[in-house]
């Protein structure tokens, strides 16, 4: 084989495996390897039982990006710092949920939650006091046995924090409300039908990576 074959053959190979992997990388759990059936899914890819969105999970993830971005107040963008509602505002317009950009008119989106029963994706709300407004929003990451973990702006930036260890946050727990309960199943819906897209894509290429691979010889 001649080394410019070679070098195309590898070219594509690159090209498909980076395709591929731009797909199913974000999985959990992961695209399952040396699964020739996959190829061969198209509607059938909607009933697939590995791939299963969730916006929960998924929300979480993309504000952990946003870590160790300064505080701005009235900031709603990473470019120039976020504040508390600018965080969650920011973080749940990228999913298209729409919520009010302060945390007070925050405070009346969605339906209210136990405190104890909170899920990832939910917002909790804070007052300094019984008699104050509500001051501060934060987007609860995990409730499990470890804690209660929440992703927020504050002075030191956005920052997670165990707030059933916090001194300065948990004593200001006011309420919890859920938002995201309206947008799961089209959430899921949306992401099965764009793997099912994709899943065809890969099909209209007809290439077989792994025998693509085998077939290199430099």
């Amino acid at each position: 084989m001649s080394t410019d074959s070679s070098c195309r053959r590898l070219l594509v190979l690159f090209f498909c495996t980076g395709f591929a992997w731009s797909i199913f990388a974000k999985s959990d759990p992961p695209f399952p390897p040396n699964d020739s059936t996959l190829m061969r899914m198209d509607s059938a890819a909607l009933s697939i039982t590995w791939f299963k969105p969730d916006i929960r999970a998924d929300m979480v993830q993309y504000a952990k990006n946003f870590l160790g971005i300064h505080y701005k107040y009235g900031g709603r963008a990473p470019e120039t710092g976020f504040d508390c509602s600018g965080l969650t505002h920011f973080v749940m317009k990228h999913f298209d949920v729409p919520v009010s950009p302060c945390s007070r008119t925050q405070f009346g989106d969605g339906r209210k939650v136990d405190l104890k029963a909170v899920k990832p994706g939910d917002l909790i709300f804070f007052r300094r006091s019984s008699k104050s407004r509500i001051s501060h929003v934060a987007m609860v990451v995990a409730n499990d046995a470890e804690g209660l973990f929440i992703i927020h702006s504050t002075s030191r930036g956005v920052v997670v924090d165990d707030l059933m260890k916090s001194n300065y946050w948990r004593p200001k727990m006011y309420a919890a409300k859920d938002v995201l309960h309206r947008f799961s199943d089209t959430y899921a819906r949306q992401q099965l039908e764009l793997f099912a897209t994709q899943i065809r894509q890969l099909q209209a290429l007809e290439l077989d990576l792994g025998l693509l691979a085998k077939s290199i010889r430099i």
